[in-house]
């Protein structure tokens, strides 16, 4: 007799369970998908290039948005770099006014924020191992030639500048006066945090988060008589570039993706290990040691982070998946346009700036290539031989494109001959009235197609790996329906 199964997808990568214990939604591989907040497995959008190449050479040295103007940093092979700003109207990159070769050819970070209390006091911070430099409201670039130099990371805290120095120091402005750094008069001061420093980052309950090559800190306090430092997560570090802000911290530290989460008593904190799933890719495959940046998506709450190989973890609540892009990001930002959209920036190698998401469909117009590898599901039956008949795969999306689908039978053996591949060919371009974007979908088009394909063969288990290279639009794939038959118990 025929019967069916129904099994959802979604959950992400596990790589730590034994693949007869990993629950059959869960996956062994997804690359250049995603583990959207409503399920399934989503496709990832792409990026999109920005202007031509930023004049200079080498790689980018930072991007930013501000006030609804992207910014880059590329140094001039002399031991100096420019600050740039796209021009949209002129698609090009044009030298900020005093910013033309006057920057320390490094690595640079960025803060925005208002230390001025007044309504053109919204400005930039930003430092690349040299002096740190203000750019204001109003377009004024300027060295805050008082300050101490060499610092590599840097924020603002209780109306203080801070700058962190990779040997140990923390050093910050008067009150309200980034410019002031005198310790006497001024309100300045330094603090040691008694190991290398990794990264500087605010959070909620008036902290500083203060990232070490071993251990977390945390700076209390409104002012210099007043700040204290205290540890809130010893015994595990952070790597350079991956400290990134989602309601609490995210970070790479030796294991893989770890954050913190306030407990109730206030300001001490707990470790979360939110990657867990996936250490092995940080520890076995050593990427705990290789991030190139980080980055967040409020809109997709998600933290990003990537390696020098160009692939990278997309890590979200509801699963981890990787992803491989064709460029190699380095340095990377988020932040919002005045109307609240959200702008992802990355920089490359090869000096081009890409704005990520924002209906992006390709890698700069070349196909987006997906992989999935389903974990194996033996329907609750681990002794029992099935014959399956066909799946029914339930996908969602506006798109069009061909999706290969290859069952696999009993963990990769050979006791059942190799399956050919399969296709899922459709074209979806339905929506829901007053959800989705107007213009965007078909009227009494389907918002989800149920797709089947034919399957020959028995086993005691079943996964699907799943292959797609497309630049339509992205399709989600929620779960599929199994039509199969029990036979006999499997025999030794």
């Amino acid at each position: 007799m025929t019967q069916s199964a129904y099994i959802a997808l979604g959950g992400g990568i596990d790589l730590i369970k034994p693949p007869r214990q990993l629950e059959p939604g869960k996956c062994f591989y997804a690359v250049n998908y995603e583990c959207p907040v409503t399920g399934g497995y989503r496709r990832i959008e792409g990026y999109t290039q920005l202007g031509p190449e930023v004049p200079g050479t080498g790689p980018l040295l930072g991007v930013v948005t501000f006030i609804d103007t992207h910014y880059a940093i590329r140094g001039n092979g002399d031991g100096t770099a420019s600050l740039y700003a796209y021009s949209e109207g002129n698609d090009a990159w044009e030298v900020v006014s005093g910013g033309d070769g006057t920057l320390n050819e490094a690595r640079h970070e960025f803060i925005e924020g208002n230390v001025y209390a007044t309504n053109t006091g919204r400005a930039l911070y930003f430092v690349g191992e040299g002096k740190p430099w203000e750019l204001k409201a109003d377009g004024t670039l300027t060295e805050l030639a008082d300050a101490p130099s060499g610092a590599k990371f840097i924020a603002l805290h209780k109306n203080h500048l801070f700058l962190g120095f990779e040997q140990g120091s923390l050093q910050f402005s008067g009150p309200g006066t980034p410019d002031v750094w005198d310790a006497s008069t001024g309100g300045a001061g330094e603090i040691g945090v008694g190991q290398s420093l990794t990264g500087l980052i605010a959070g909620r309950g008036n902290v500083l988060h203060i990232a070490c090559r071993d251990l977390m800190q945390g700076l209390y306090g409104s002012a210099a008589e007043e700040f204290q430092l205290k540890t809130t997560l010893p015994a595990s570090g952070c790597k350079p570039y991956s400290l990134q802000s989602m309601m609490e911290p995210f970070f790479v530290a030796e294991r893989g993706i770890t954050n913190l989460q306030a407990s109730n008593d206030f300001g001490d904190f707990t470790p979360l290990q939110a990657g867990s799933a996936v250490e092995p890719i940080f520890t076995e495959q050593g990427y705990a040691t290789r991030v190139s940046c980080a980055l967040i998506s409020k809109e997709r709450a998600q933290y990003r982070v990537f390696f020098d190989d160009k692939t990278g973890v997309y890590y979200s609540a509801t699963g981890i998946t990787t992803v491989e892009f064709l460029d190699q990001p380095v340095v990377a930002d988020t932040t919002e346009f005045e109307s609240g959209e959200e702008v992802m920036l990355i920089g490359d190698d090869a000096g081009k700036v890409h704005r990520l998401d924002n209906g992006a469909q390709s890698f700069n117009g070349t196909p987006i290539r997906a992989f999935i590898a389903t974990a194996y599901t033996d329907l609750d039956a681990a002794n029992v031989r099935k014959r399956y008949r066909r799946a029914f795969f339930d996908i969602g999306a506006g798109t069009d494109t061909t999706i290969s689908v290859k069952p696999a039978f009993d963990f990769g053996g050979d006791e059942s001959a190799p399956h050919n591949r399969r296709f899922l060919d459709y074209q979806l371009n339905g929506g829901l009235w007053g959800v989705d974007e107007w213009g965007s979908f078909a009227w009494s088009a389907p918002v989800m197609a149920n797709e089947p394909i034919d399957i020959t063969g028995s086993s005691s288990s079943i996964n699907f790996a799943i292959y797609s290279e497309s630049v339509s639009a992205p399709h989600v794939l929620y779960g599929y329906t199994l039509n199969y038959e029990s036979r006999r118990l499997r025999r030794g």
